[in-house]
This record gives C-alpha cells, sequence and structure tokens, in this order.
C-alpha cells in the first residue's frame, strides 16, 4: 500500500515535467518555423537512421546517437513545409535524453500536444515525423543484432 502512494506521488513531477519538455518543445520548433532549427541537418555515421516519404509527397529523415540504450542526439532533415520542419524538430526533440522504449512509445498525438494549434490538414505531418524516429531506432536495433 506505501508503494501505491509513492507511486501517486510522483507521478505528478513526472507529469509536469512532461508538460515542461513538451513547452520547450514547442518553444523552439516555433523558431524553427522562423529559421532553420539547430537540429536541423544530416549526420555523418549515426547509430541509427530512416527515410521516409509521405502522403504528400515530403519526405522526412531521422539520425540519431545512442549511448547505453539512450538516445543522446537526434537531428532531422525534410525538404517539406513548415508544419513538417516543426513536426520533424518537436519529434526529434521529444526523443533526445530518453530511453529507447520510451521513445517507442512516443506517438503522433505526442507532437500533436505540442502543435494544438496545427491544421487539421497538416496532422500528417506529425505521423510523418514519429513514423520516421520509429524507423530510426528500428534501423539502431537491427544494427547492433546483426553486429
Amino acid at each position: 500500500m506505501e508503494n501505491a502512494n509513492v507511486n501517486a506521488e510522483r507521478e505528478p513531477a513526472s507529469n509536469e515535467k512532461e508538460k515542461m519538455r513538451k513547452n520547450e518543445a514547442k518553444q523552439q520548433a516555433y523558431r524553427a518555423g522562423l529559421e532553420p532549427p539547430n537540429n536541423m541537418g544530416r549526420m555523418n555515421d549515426p547509430d541509427g537512421s530512416a527515410w521516409t516519404k509521405g502522403q504528400c509527397g515530403d519526405t522526412m529523415e531521422m539520425y540519431l546517437v545512442i549511448k547505453d540504450d539512450q538516445i543522446t542526439e537526434a537531428r532531422f532533415h525534410t525538404d517539406g513545409c513548415t508544419a513538417s520542419r516543426a513536426c520533424g524538430s518537436t519529434a526529434a526533440r521529444l526523443a533526445e535524453s530518453r530511453t529507447l522504449k520510451d521513445v517507442l512509445r512516443l506517438s503522433p498525438a505526442d507532437v500533436l500536444d505540442v502543435w494544438a494549434d496545427l491544421p487539421q490538414g497538416n496532422i500528417h505531418c506529425a505521423i510523418l515525423a514519429v513514423g520516421t524516429l520509429h524507423k530510426a531506432v528500428a534501423d539502431y536495433l537491427l544494427r547492433k543484432q546483426n553486429g
């Protein structure tokens, strides 16, 4: 019974930390719409990477540096619109400092929580960004498995 109370006390702090992370991601991604985000760009020799072409024709690339099953750096590149840049930047920022397991729990809804005002016609950009992120994690896991 005591453990349940301890966990209940920890949960709000965890939720508050997540809100702060999403707010920071939104602020940085907002600036990304005004200028190229500092996490946009290709990476030489990443531990995991992926390329995806979305339904709209935009492409998204994700590059990851991973140490001890935790993402220490995430970068993205897209040839897409401002919404694609914002979603790619946000997905990469949300992935940094998380374990692979936690990153695989991220969903397009997490990106949309950051961008609540994203037009309905651009929701696919969040799906593209998170899907590409998941593919980059899968690429890392396959590389690791195959040695």
